[in-house]
């Protein structure tokens, strides 16, 4: 077990996954927005829609860019649902 399994939701922040992904390390923030996305952080979320949109650190899939936007638009991230309306061309403008 690594020690980013035995940490709580509370000890892997999400300022911490945005340094890594910042950093380029996208294998820790991988690690770190998976664990939170899955328990229902909308901002790792998106995060994870952007990794697998432009195969940062992951294979590129907009399939599942768009599966973890839909969540995060499900918990009302307006960035997320932008990024999926304009993926799917859904997108009006509100000019």
């Amino acid at each position: 077990m690594s020690d980013l399994d035995s940490k709580t939701e509370e000890q892997v922040p999400f300022t911490k996954a945005r340094e890594f992904y910042r950093a380029k390390d996208y294998e820790k923030a991988l690690k770190y927005f998976t664990k939170l996305a899955n328990k229902k952080h909308s901002e790792a979320q998106l995060y994870l829609g952007i990794m697998y949109e432009n195969g940062f650190g992951v294979p590129k899939n907009l399939e599942k860019a768009k599966d973890w936007w839909r969540k995060a638009s499900r918990l009302k991230n307006v960035d997320a649902q932008f990024r999926l309306e304009t993926l799917e061309g859904t997108t009006f403008c509100r000019c």
